[in-house]
């Protein structure tokens, strides 16, 4: 069976585009040999080193706004990319955020997904007994609803969508998920992680559903650390002239290993500025706020997720 891997990188921000470039190498790295890789992408001339190498799913500005659905919500293209990608024909899909790096051989993966199994990065938290704010704040919009044949009751587990995999003949979970994020909001539920509890509540229900993290690291809470270091080794392989099959070898061979953690004082912001640096580039926190698209053919990318 193929395996299709995906990846979405909107709005040319130097960060994300090169984040995507080494998560794509690293998927490569360790996929098995029937597999496909996948960027959706509004800005596919930052992808033509790859060469034929990947395949390159363009969308633009109006097909972005469509995907952010009836609620004008960021984060239901993330979704929509998925199910974009599952349309393309049979495959194991297996979406990874650019702030994912494979570390290990995949078959074990998709011999699951082939099987049956379903996939999210990691379990995140009980979101009925969840303490932080924002966390209590979604459980009480959503407790005791039924939507789309769901009820909304304890126990209520919140994976993370760093990761979101299904098999070749499980595709219409996808449509489920979709189904049931639309159906929140027209109930007037509002949250960053709303799309994210659509999927874990479907995904959940089939008794399938596994996490990918021993595959993997999401490097969300520790994305300056990262950002260095990949830019360093994009910086390597363009200096040193590789193909895309000696880059993938060089990301195997040597993985960017750091901790996927990092809490920065509450002084950082303050002594950045002291020094005239200005504020930390990138939020290791996760999830912010909806970034709204321009009015011109641009769209920017948001930021990474948020356990809010």
């Amino acid at each position: 069976m193929l395996n299709r891997f995906v990846t979405l990188s909107v709005g040319g921000q130097h960060d994300l585009t090169a984040w995507a470039h080494v998560s794509i190498l690293s998927a490569m790295a360790w996929a098995p040999p029937d597999s496909e890789f996948c960027i959706v992408t509004d800005q596919p001339e930052s992808f033509g080193w790859f060469g034929d190498r990947i395949r390159i799913l363009r969308v633009d500005a109006a097909t972005l706004w469509d995907w952010r659905g009836r609620h004008d919500f960021f984060w239901r293209i993330e979704l929509m990319c998925v199910v974009h990608a599952a349309a393309l024909g049979p495959a194991n899909v297996i979406y990874h955020d650019s702030d994912v790096l494979m570390r290990k051989d995949l078959s074990g993966l998709c011999s699951a997904l082939s099987a049956g199994d379903v996939f999210m990065h990691e379990f995140e938290y009980e979101l009925s007994t969840a303490r932080r704010r924002g966390q209590r704040r979604l459980w009480r919009q959503i407790a005791g609803r039924e939507v789309a044949g769901y009820r909304m009751a304890a126990p209520r587990p919140m994976w993370n969508a760093g990761l979101i995999a299904v098999g070749s003949e499980t595709h219409a979970l996808l449509d489920q998920a979709l189904v049931l994020l639309d159906g929140l909001m027209d109930e007037g539920v509002r949250h960053n992680l709303v799309e994210q509890l659509a999927i874990s509540t479907v995904f959940g229900a089939t008794a399938r559903l596994r996490q990918g993290r021993p595959w993997m690291d999401h490097f969300w809470a520790n994305k300056d650390g990262y950002a260095v270091a990949m830019d360093r080794q994009l910086a390597q392989i363009l200096t040193l002239g590789l193909d895309v099959d000696s880059a993938v070898s060089m990301v195997r061979r040597e993985p960017i290993l750091l901790p996927l953690v990092v809490r920065k004082r509450w002084w950082s912001k303050l002594l950045a500025r002291v020094a005239g640096h200005g504020p930390p580039r990138v939020s290791t926190a996760g999830r912010q706020v909806r970034i709204p698209l321009p009015a011109e053919d641009l769209v920017h990318d948001a930021p990474s997720r948020k356990m809010a």
